[in-house]
């Protein structure tokens, strides 16, 4: 009996303190994307909140959304965690960063400020290494109200949400900080941070024009060092060498013919030499999903395979233009080869460093009209 009455106490002394200490929703401020610029020697840093009250109410709803506005703070100070402490006792609400998503840095930060992103981020116990690692020229707090569509919360942009447009309809590969932080002490290499603008060209809801994020370029970083900008009509050739790619549309003849290229892989081949040159093989299935004047599969494929050859090269121009391995090609001769060359000779990228460009394009499907 007595045993019985002291299992019934220590049952309801649990179910008591069951929720003791926990917070409600809507009683913390909760941190999606952390932006950061550094001016005047002073960091500004930028926070975004997302009311999760409205962002629940969109599972299953049927209705017109209504606009889920971004919070935004912003506060600057010496130090990174001296501005966030100043917008924390300014607060209506506590912070919470155990969901952030995102950080977004300025070219200021990019170029002069790397170190100290890195110390913040490994000293923060609530960043997770699988955060998006994002850059910009413009202002980051425009970056952060940058709209969505259908009056979706910034969690439906490509700020937090990725992942679809990296392997349907890639640029250039977008990666978590852990993928940095991995690269940044390399000897070898280059890491290329993703630049976000605002395009308010192509969108329209009703007569308002959208505001969205999207990349036009990157910042490359090698050997722990800002290398420069690069638009992204000089990056065309990296996505042939990204693992992360699965579908990459791609225009042929003037916009006559619309492919989508499947799943690129190649291969790397170092070839003798005073200085390391290379040999890349790349492979790729293809579908056509338009053809307006039915040419041939074969010069289509001839065209496909001259075309991503000259992608490659314009890449190859600018690592030589930047002195940075846009392409990642020295990473081969430093892993396999050191006691060929030295670092400073496999680091050294011009345009004649591909000696030889394979492309192997095989079309696999076309588009079939509907009956």
């Amino acid at each position: 009996m007595k045993k019985a009455l002291f299992v019934n106490i220590v049952c309801f002394l649990l179910v008591s303190l069951v929720g003791c200490g926990a917070k409600e929703i809507q009683s913390q401020a909760y941190i999606t994307a952390i932006g950061i610029d550094f001016v005047d020697g002073e960091f500004v840093v930028y926070t975004q909140a997302q009311n999760f009250a409205n962002i629940a109410k969109q599972d299953g709803t049927t209705s017109l959304q209504q606009s889920v506005p971004s919070l935004i703070g912003e506060a600057k100070a010496k130090s990174i965690q001296a501005a966030l402490n100043t917008l924390e006792q300014n607060a209506a609400l506590p912070f919470y960063y155990g969901h952030v998503s995102s950080i977004i840095l300025s070219e200021n930060v990019i170029k002069n400020e790397l170190d100290s992103i890195i110390e913040y981020i490994g000293q923060n116990p609530f960043l997770r290494y699988n955060i998006w690692f994002l850059g910009t020229r413009e202002d980051i707090k425009e970056i952060l109200l940058g709209e969505s569509f259908f009056n979706f919360p910034s969690l439906y942009t490509i700020i937090h949400n990725p992942e679809s447009l990296i392997k349907n309809t890639m640029t250039i590969p977008i990666k978590e900080y852990n993928k940095f932080i991995s690269s940044y002490n390399q000897p070898a290499g280059s890491f290329i941070i993703p630049s976000l603008s605002l395009n308010d060209a192509s969108f329209s809801e009703d007569d308002k024009k959208n505001k969205v994020p999207v990349v036009s370029g990157g910042f490359a970083v090698s050997q722990q060092r800002y290398k420069g900008w690069v638009p992204n009509e000089d990056l065309v050739g990296i996505k042939w060498l990204s693992k992360e790619a699965n579908k990459i549309p791609y225009n042929l003849f003037e916009d006559k013919v619309s492919l989508i290229m499947e799943k690129p892989t190649y291969t790397i081949k170092v070839l003798d030499g005073q200085t390391p040159s290379y040999h890349l093989t790349l492979k790729m299935n293809a579908q056509i999903s338009q053809n307006l004047d039915n040419i041939g599969y074969s010069k289509i494929v001839k065209e496909a395979e001259k075309k991503i050859k000259e992608d490659l090269e314009k890449s190859l121009q600018k690592s030589e233009e930047l002195q940075v391995d846009l392409l990642n090609l020295s990473e081969k001769a430093y892993r396999y080869h050191l006691k060929d060359w030295d670092l400073q000779t496999i680091n050294s990228i011009s345009k004649e460093s591909i000696k030889k460009i394979d492309v192997s394009v095989k079309i696999i499907k076309t588009v079939h009209y509907k009956r």
